[in-house]
């Protein structure tokens, strides 16, 4: 279970062809760059370049959505354009006539938008004959047109003031009109109409003639406006189906070139020369060197991934079509390091069949397959893993002889073959079922502890790997422990000889308390109590192991007790689904199917959840913890789309 095998890549060249270069890395789709100018090349800088591309690509974009063009779905190897003098001639080709037919868009909405408004007030001013453009031009009388809350409008008689008020129109809530007051009386008249919210209507000089007359020229302007307007949008709709195959294929020429262009930051320029540094899958080799063909003049370079000390490796799962949809769990916890323990297929056979155990029913896990089909189309990973955990709860609820929570449906089909009664039923079988969860628990750690065995030493970390809790010592510590209580609790065999407590319990003990100074006693041949304290006295050093011992002792126990929790969900689900069927028996015949299909929606959701974070949990706490090493770096092979240009 390694992850995939890297390379490490470096490309050499002449600074003329690194887009040439860059063009090639993109082509392969497997190439995951780092930057080679601050690492092992010494002398090699940065390119500090303005990239030309990323302006004309907002101005295309813009150019596109002001033409109602939908920019996604553009092919860049249908675009023959490459500079940028090339795109600036198409831009300027279609945004001069766009340009034209926009601000004339522009300036009829502007107008239809005036007109309007100015029709709204007129129309609210029928019955004022006089020309409303003269009123305006009164020498010693001024004019306001508006409205106030009618109920005001009454209180305008009980004001001696010398001002007229003309009401014209009143829909309940407001009267519309005009008040006409002596130009040396405006000021206090305004503060009176102010103090009665009138709110004023400011007429546009455009209107001219009566109220009436102003309407009607009005509406004649608007309705020629909007045909102005139409032919406008249909010769834009013109110019946008000119161009649109045109315009979408630049723009996804331009975000190609705009992200190789980036790239060229990620090169290590010395002189007139460049290098760039990556990784890639070992198996994807021929696809890069075929991606390079014919290009002589640039020198590929294959080295082991870890020859560069200044690099780290990314990390890829290798993973069959079984155990793939598991790598998410993976991710959750963190990578694991180039070279490390790839635990995804151990995650997915112990997930899947903790799963089936916890949750098995056949009915109900033949929906979370179908489930898993059905979302399978949007996620793959999560999809796959219910089809999974689905199966293993077909299987064991197979076994247990569930079907939708009825535990004697599947009896007729074992009498037939031969069965009388089912090995396993949740309330008949309690202890067998608690001690075989203890059993997988036990078979688990062990698993984890023989994996970090394995793990530590191609680390060549001889700590973990000898004298760790969860190394040679610690294994062989705790599977003494367990064997001496299954021999002597359950086969009454007394085991626990002085020899077997002293070599077997004894001894692993101190060489976990002493691990520090046994471990640099064999990488060092010296003896100390601390690698990183010189001045670490026994005292302090006695107390620190001490209480670490009692936290290892205690959580051989405490990881051991936690996989009860999956026979605990064996008969909480048998528990749950007799509440439904008890529930189901207390009804009249109709609501018969309604609780039972209610009754088993809920249990899915509920206690499936359930399992699946409980297992999540055994995942990471009883068995990564013992062995797993995270902290990998993510593989990304390098397109234009993910390059992050400041």
């Amino acid at each position: 279970m390694a992850t995939e095998k890297m390379e490490l890549v470096n490309i050499n060249g002449r600074l003329d062809d690194l887009d040439k270069a860059i063009g090639a890395i993109l082509k392969s789709k497997s190439f995951h760059i780092e930057e080679g100018f601050s690492h092992s090349a010494t002398g090699y800088r940065q390119l500090s370049e303005k990239n030309p591309y990323t302006t004309l690509l907002k101005r295309f974009t813009v150019l596109a959505t002001g033409l109602g063009t939908d920019t996604q779905g553009g092919d860049e190897d249908k675009c023959t354009l490459v500079t940028p003098e090339e795109f600036e001639s198409l831009y300027a080709k279609i945004s001069e006539n766009y340009d034209r037919l926009d601000t004339k868009r522009a300036e009829l909405d502007k107008d239809i938008a005036l007109r309007s408004e100015a029709s709204l007030q007129t129309s609210h001013l029928k019955g004022l004959n006089e020309d409303i453009s003269r009123l305006f031009t009164l020498e010693y009388t001024s004019v306001r047109f508006g409205r106030l809350p009618s109920d005001n409008a009454k209180k305008l008689k009980y004001f001696e003031r010398h001002f007229f008020f003309f009401p014209f129109d009143d829909d309940g809530a407001y009267t519309y009109g005009m008040y006409l007051c002596p130009k040396s009386e405006k000021e206090e008249t305004d503060e009176i109409f102010k103090t009665l919210f009138f709110e004023r209507t400011r007429i546009p000089d455009f209107v001219k003639g009566s109220a009436l007359k102003a309407y009607s020229d009005l509406q004649s302007e608007i309705a020629e406006d909007k045909k102005d307007l139409e032919l406008t949008e249909s010769q834009i709709h013109e110019l946008m189906e000119k161009y649109r195959s045109e315009l979408v294929h630049a723009c996804a020429k331009l975000k190609y070139l705009k992200g190789a262009y980036a790239l060229r930051k990620q090169a290590g320029v010395l002189k007139d020369k460049f290098l760039i540094k990556g990784f890639i899958p070992a198996k994807n080799r021929k696809e890069l060197e075929q991606a390079f063909g014919g290009l002589t003049e640039i020198e590929l370079t294959f080295l082991p991934a870890d020859c560069d000390s200044w690099l780290t490796p990314p990390t890829v799962l290798k993973n069959s079509f079984l155990t793939r949809p598991f790598r998410m769990l993976v991710g959750m916890y963190g990578l694991p390091v180039y070279g490390g323990f790839d635990p995804t297929g151990l995650v997915a056979v112990t997930y899947s069949i903790m799963f089936g155990i916890m949750f098995g029913d056949l009915g109900q896990g033949f929906l979370v397959w179908l489930l898993g089909l059905f979302l399978g189309r949007k996620n793959k990973d999560l999809g796959g893993m219910m089809t999974r955990c689905g199966f293993f709860s077909m299987v064991f609820g197979t076994l247990y002889g569930s079907v939708f929570g009825i535990e004697d449906m599947l009896d007729p089909m074992y009498e037939s073959i031969g069965i009388s009664q089912l090995p396993v039923r949740a309330f008949e079988s309690t202890n067998f079922i608690l001690f075989t969860a203890v059993g997988i628990g036990i078979f688990l750690i062990v698993l984890s502890m023989m994996i970090n065995i394995v793990t530590s030493f191609k680390r060549k970390d001889i700590e973990s790997a000898v004298f760790g809790c969860n190394g040679i010592c610690g294994l062989i510590f705790y599977a003494s422990i367990i064997f001496a209580v299954v021999a002597t609790v359950m086969l009454d065999m007394k085991v626990m000889s002085a020899p077997f407590v002293i070599f077997l319990i004894v001894i692993p003990l101190i060489c976990i308390f002493c691990r520090v100074p046994f471990t640099l006693a064999v990488k060092y041949k010296k003896w100390k109590l601390s690698e990183h304290d010189d001045n670490m006295t026994f005292g302090g050093f006695f107390v620190e192991n001490f209480f670490e011992m009692f936290e290892f002792l205690l959580s051989y126990v405490s990881n051991t007790m936690s996989f009860l929790r999956v026979g605990g969900f064996v008969m909480s689900h048998a528990g749950m689904m007799l509440v439904v069927m008890t529930l189901m028996d207390g009804m009249s015949k109709v609501g018969q199917p309604i609780v039972f299909v209610i009754g088993n929606l809920f249990v899915m959701a509920m206690e499936g959840m359930i399992v699946a974070i409980q297992i999540i949990r055994l995942e990471f706490y009883e068995i990564f913890s013992r062995f797993y090493v995270s902290g990998g770096k993510e593989y990304i092979p390098v397109t234009p789309e993910l390059v992050n240009e400041d």
